[in-house]
């Protein structure tokens, strides 16, 4: 009689175990990274260098699977400022995967994405190459989005056309799996967040990521807002700047498909 019910609590457990996903995952937003090249060397400590290389020996210990920037990485369009942070991301001894921000590439600074991540990616183990970049982890999809527009900069970002066409191929091929958008900008308004501060053409997007219902979670920069909400059952994350607040999140998300239920927890480090 023992033996049947320990097989029936592993039974059970195992169920459990197969419905249930979980992540957990560490994201930084607007570093804002600067080299100071009034000095001799470039690698001269900066604020921000500082503050990068502790989020960084954070992150290294403190439990995270991986870890996403979300855009606004250096300060401006700078190949110095960009080699520099790429460097830094060699201490990170987990996986990483950068998204590009407004700051980050322009076409009149001969910085355009296709040059930002060839760079990055010689000095980096970052594995973004080209937008929508898909990564399966935990039972997890991943999808990086890109509305940042490098020929005509704009403060809230443009989701054209062919970035919504190819979202919809993804989220249709991964239809019976959960979700995590990541991103530079927000998608989705809350009381912190309003319509006017979403990318243009959002709104094809919107419907797009709510025709499939698979979305469960947002994951967002730009704003320098440290804002989580809830809309249209989809779990938005908005994560603060480092460079204005030094602080960073680490994300923990649960999943069980039995009964569709996702479970968010969050924690904030600081890095003064």
């Amino acid at each position: 009689m023992r033996k049947l019910l320990l097989l029936f609590i592993f039974m059970v457990f195992s169920l459990e175990t197969v419905n249930a996903k979980s992540v957990e995952f560490c994201a930084i937003s607007n570093i804002a990274l600067d080299v100071d090249k009034s000095t001799k060397y470039a690698d001269t400590m900066t604020p921000s260098i500082h503050k990068l290389y502790k989020a960084i020996e954070q992150t290294n210990s403190n439990g995270c699977q991986f870890t996403l920037f979300l855009g606004d990485n250096i300060k401006k369009p700078d190949k110095y400022n960009l080699v520099m942070f790429a460097k830094i991301l060699r201490k990170l001894k987990k996986q990483l995967y950068v998204v590009v921000g407004e700051k980050d590439v322009s076409q009149t600074k001969n910085l355009e994405k296709k040059e930002y991540y060839r760079i990055l990616n010689i000095f980096s183990k970052n594995k973004i190459k080209e937008y929508p970049y898909v990564r399966k982890i935990n039972g997890f999809v991943l999808v990086f989005l890109d509305g940042v527009n490098e020929f005509i900069p704009t403060q809230y970002g443009y989701y054209k056309e062919d970035q919504v066409i190819l979202l919809n191929e993804i989220l249709k091929k991964y239809q019976n799996k959960p979700v995590i958008i990541v991103g530079h900008y927000p998608i989705f308004e809350s009381d912190e967040i309003t319509v006017k501060m979403l990318p243009y053409g959002i709104k094809s997007l919107q419907d797009t990521i709510l025709h499939y219902g698979n979305v469960i979670a947002v994951i967002s920069g730009h704003h320098n807002i440290d804002d989580e909400y809830i809309n249209n059952k989809v779990y938005n994350i908005s994560v603060q700047s480092l460079d204005k607040t030094n602080e960073y999140k680490k994300i923990y998300i649960d999943y069980n498909n039995e009964n569709n239920k996702t479970f968010v927890k969050t924690r904030i480090y600081s890095v003064e």
